[in-house]
């Protein structure tokens, strides 16, 4: 028997692979004896290897593949296939994509001429994000309030085991309280509080205001941030404003930038509203500074946060 597991979403990915091996009727006591995982690059030879095994005292065997079939092209799709018709019974294979996989590949034929089982574990896009959450939640039991899960989906997006283990410290959080609530997540998650300080920090410099922008840039540093990580949050800021105002300039609408980007709408609308304060050449050179920010930092040219203060400062120069 062969299962087929694809697409991006490896929260997802993970929690089926578990639910199936968990129905494969392998005792749990022999499961470890019993299972082989393989990495790429994976050959035909090394699945017909890792599945001919015998069963340690009988049963059957677990063989997780990890993207053998995105790998495979051609004829070596097609052994594969022709491999799988002959693959002995006792053996359960788990072929695991980390991608969509074409319904043409010559496996995926296979398995829907067998009815084999098949999972697309797809991301949930930025709309639908909150409402993911809010069924995460209530599978835990408890429930969350729609704009907290809002304040969630905007400011970790769709990296769901993050998502996931924020929500877990929030429901440690609410202990016997029944929804999660905005304030927790102001609160708990530092994603949300620092998310925030950076918006408003790229607005200071926008405005070209130099202690605005410092006073945010030490409220983030004085919480204990990372420098480094500060540091990563400005450019990825810097990078979004670069990546928008390009889309923006060849016409395309806010919902396309914000599937375009994978952004939760809200962002997408702060985002485009702080471009505006910049132009393409500030950018170029507010990206180039950012460069020398990161060079003087790992070079030791000047310490974490000096060398911070001092970007700032050019960066309202411009």
């Amino acid at each position: 028997m062969f299962y087929i597991l694809h697409g991006e979403n490896d929260l997802q990915r993970a929690e089926v692979l578990a639910q199936w091996i968990a129905k494969a009727g392998v005792p749990a006591d022999l499961r470890d004896l019993n299972t082989e995982e393989l990495m790429p690059p994976i050959s035909v030879g090394d699945l017909r290897r890792a599945c001919s095994v015998i069963p340690f005292m009988g049963g059957a065997r677990l063989v997780i593949a990890h993207q053998a079939l995105s790998q495979s092209k051609g004829k070596e799709a097609k052994a594969i296939a022709e491999y799988l018709d002959e693959m002995p019974e006792t053996t359960h294979l788990f072929l695991v994509e980390y991608n969509k996989l074409r319904s043409t590949h010559a496996v995926m034929k296979l398995a829907q001429a067998r009815g084999t089982p098949e999972k697309l574990c797809a991301l949930p896009d930025a709309r639908a994000l909150p409402g993911w959450i809010q069924k995460r939640v209530s599978g835990y039991g408890k429930q969350i309030d729609h704009q907290a899960a809002a304040l969630l989906a905007q400011n970790i997006g769709n990296n769901l085991r993050i998502l996931d283990q924020e929500i877990q410290k929030l429901l440690l959080y609410i202990e016997n309280r029944p929804t999660i609530t905005p304030q927790d997540v102001h609160t708990m998650v530092p994603y949300v509080q620092s998310a925030d300080v950076i918006f408003n920090l790229v607005d200071a410099l926008g405005q070209r205001d130099a202690r605005k922008a410092s006073i945010y840039l030490h409220r983030l540093l004085d919480v204990g941030e990372n420098p480094l990580g500060v540091f990563g949050m400005m450019v990825r800021q810097f990078r979004l404003l670069i990546q928008v105002q390009w889309l923006r300039d060849r016409n395309a609408q806010q919902h396309e930038i914000a599937a375009r980007l994978r952004l939760h709408p809200f962002v997408a609308q702060k985002v485009m509203a702080q471009v505006v304060q910049f132009t393409p050449q500030q950018l170029l050179q507010a990206y180039r500074l950012l460069l020398r920010c990161d060079l003087d930092m790992k070079t030791g040219k000047l310490d974490y946060e000096a060398a911070l203060d001092l970007l700032i400062a050019q960066l309202t120069a411009l």
